[in-house]
């Protein structure tokens, strides 16, 4: 299936249902904050490898935790009741933190480019990006970052300071968003690294239909 070429322009998106059976919708558009808002409501996310083009993706099936169903943190490995958990304290230090774990040779699907970070610090200074950092002093334990939309939160980067310490903050994560009544949190697709913290599997049509709702 031939895949669409975005205007620069135009924010808007295809219908989602339109991408090949690799997931893939369109290339090219710009990561404005405006088109990346667009894109998380119409289940769409961008991924792109260093000096490619823009790409973007709606792949199927797609996976969500739903905070309800989240597993406990208390239960993971590295939880401690003393540590510091905080929320949107250290938004740019946790992006440096990535960008630093992250862009190491060889450069990997993961890399976060200068430009990838501007819009998400862009987003954060709008109030739509949000942060968790789990910290023990001066020391890093775990973090995420994504996008907030109504009652649904798009996670897009996690950060492992210590063995364990990226679910940790998710599930963290989750608790919080529980008590604020979110929907769900969007992790993508499935990887093999996602270790499994109670993620629901479903069709794209579902996970659109979630998405509508949640972001309305």
């Amino acid at each position: 299936m031939p895949f669409f070429q975005l205007s620069e322009t135009d924010t808007g998106f295809p219908p989602a249902h339109f991408a090949d059976e690799q997931g893939m919708i369109a290339v090219g558009g710009d990561l404005s904050a405006e088109r990346l808002l667009n894109a998380y409501q119409s289940g769409i996310y961008f991924w792109f490898g260093p000096m490619d083009f823009i790409k973007w993706w709606s792949p199927d099936p797609r996976l969500i935790l739903k905070p309800e169903e989240a597993d406990p943190p208390e239960q993971l490995p590295g939880y401690r009741p003393d540590l510091e958990v905080t929320f949107d304290q250290y938004f740019e230090p946790l992006l440096r933190q990535i960008q630093e774990a992250q862009n190491t040779p060889p450069m990997g699907e993961n890399w976060v480019t200068a430009q990838m970070a501007a819009v998400y610090q862009s987003l954060f200074e709008q109030g739509y990006a949000h942060s968790l950092e789990v910290r023990q002093g001066a020391t890093w334990i775990g973090g995420i970052f994504g996008v907030a939309i109504g009652k649904a939160f798009f996670a897009e980067y996690t950060y492992s300071g210590r063995e364990g310490g990226a679910a940790l903050a998710l599930c963290l994560l989750a608790k919080q968003l529980q008590a604020q009544g979110y929907h769900f949190i969007d992790v993508q697709k499935p990887t093999i690294d996602t270790p499994d913290l109670g993620f629901t599997e479903m069709s794209r049509m579902a996970y659109l239909d979630l998405v509508k709702v949640a972001c309305a």
